[in-house]
């Protein structure tokens, strides 16, 4: 009977140990960042493959992800941005699904690549039509004063259905940029 006892102890403390090494494989991760984009714009015609019209511009993108990290090297998360488009005043709103890849489990002094993929939100008549949005970057990540801060480099491309454009064709926006944010 004692032997029962003890074997029974054993594996109680056993599954105790391992039931808190499977908590830690899945944490909550929520980054938001201010972005810059050096963009290239054109109007795309639906009854030409040309482009009407290709200019240069520059966007800003405020946006915020939540999510799980897993095994501390993958993380999936889902988020809403916000993007305004200075040479065209277009503004948008994506719906990004995000996955990142990191170098370490420990978020601080790390680096990460990325793949933000998503679809604009119509809210409003303030807002732009319909379209997609792609981010693929590089970033890095770093602590200071207990603030996990992060920086990353991208290239972005954009298409967007503007209302009164819907039936010749889309805007489209490719360019680079960079973001400055910060893991809360």
């Amino acid at each position: 009977m004692k032997n029962i006892f003890i074997l029974f102890l054993l594996s109680c403390t056993i599954s105790l140990f391992s039931q808190e090494k499977r908590k830690n494989k899945i944490e909550y991760i929520n980054m938001s960042s201010l972005s810059i984009t050096k963009n290239s714009e054109s109007y795309f015609s639906n009854y030409s493959k040309d482009s009407i019209k290709t200019f240069d511009g520059i966007s800003f993108d405020l946006n915020t992800i939540h999510g799980a990290k897993f095994f501390g090297y993958i993380s999936i998360s889902t988020g809403i941005g916000l993007d305004l488009n200075i040479n065209k005043n277009i503004l948008s709103t994506p719906l990004i699904f995000d996955l990142r890849v990191f170098s370490n489990k420990n978020m601080q002094n790390s680096m990460f690549a990325y793949l933000q993929t998503g679809k604009n939100i119509k809210w409003t008549n303030s807002f732009s039509g319909n379209g997609t949005t792609s981010k693929l970057g590089v970033g890095i990540i770093l602590e200071s004063n207990n603030i996990i801060y992060y920086m990353d480099v991208y290239k972005k491309s954009k298409d967007i259905e503007i209302e009164k454009y819907i039936d010749n064709g889309k805007y489209k926006i490719s360019g680079f940029g960079i973001s400055l944010g910060i893991i809360l």
